[in-house]
């Protein structure tokens, strides 16, 4: 049995970490992993989501548990200023729960989305350029699985590493009020990081493991 004493409540956990994706927080590798993932075709507007790592709950500010999450929250004001086409990317930390549900992993994301596109060609394209930009000649795969906690997520993201099929995220269509606004994916960029040529001596100790506050 482990203790969780002395370990980090996730909103002060998130507070208190360094954001590797944030160049104003210092240069890092991740940095550059984030640039090859968001490949797009030159003439797409894009519009960059960088807030802290809380999102509104039920009780006042929460830690987020995806950037998807950030991404949903700023829908409307996105909508307010026109933005209804284009590519929104948000890096950053999460708090995501394991599977267990009793511990939760402080650790980095990148949603990459295509607002107005809906179409699995689109979905495909966009996935498909991001793996091969990241980590060329490594092989992926897409399966079939529709999480019900992550929105966006209706296909799993694995990338082949030592002979074993590794995830590394999600992607599929993001709907709002039900209704499909964008294509896009999220992935963990620490085992992105890993396996690209990008990774040197500064992966050690990226990720943190606290206490969940999630039931």
């Amino acid at each position: 049995m482990t203790d969780d004493s002395n370990r980090p409540d996730p909103v002060r956990a998130l507070m208190e970490r360094r954001d590797l994706t944030d160049p104003a927080q210092g240069d890092h590798p991740m940095q550059q992993l984030v640039e090859r993932l968001r490949v797009t075709a030159d003439d797409c507007v894009r519009r960059t989501l960088r807030t802290p790592p809380l999102v509104p709950g039920p009780d006042g500010w929460r830690a987020r548990h995806s950037t998807t999450e950030t991404v949903l929250t700023q829908l409307p004001d996105l909508a307010a200023d026109g933005v209804h086409h284009g590519m929104v990317h948000c890096a950053g930390l999460v708090c995501g729960s394991r599977r267990n549900g009793s511990t939760a992993l402080v650790a980095h994301e990148l949603d990459v989305w295509l607002l107005g596109e809906t179409a699995s060609t689109a979905l495909a394209s966009l996935v498909q350029g991001a793996m091969r930009a990241a980590l060329p000649g490594a092989t992926y795969r897409f399966t079939p699985e529709r999480s019900k906690e992550l929105p966006g997520r209706d296909f799993r993201v694995d990338i082949m590493a030592d002979g074993d099929w590794q995830e590394v995220g999600g992607c599929g269509v993001l709907r709002r009020d039900g209704v499909a606004v964008a294509v896009g994916f999220s992935v963990m960029l620490e085992p992105l990081l890993v396996l690209s040529d990008l990774a040197g001596d500064q992966v050690a100790g990226v990720t943190q493991t606290v206490t969940s506050s999630r039931s």
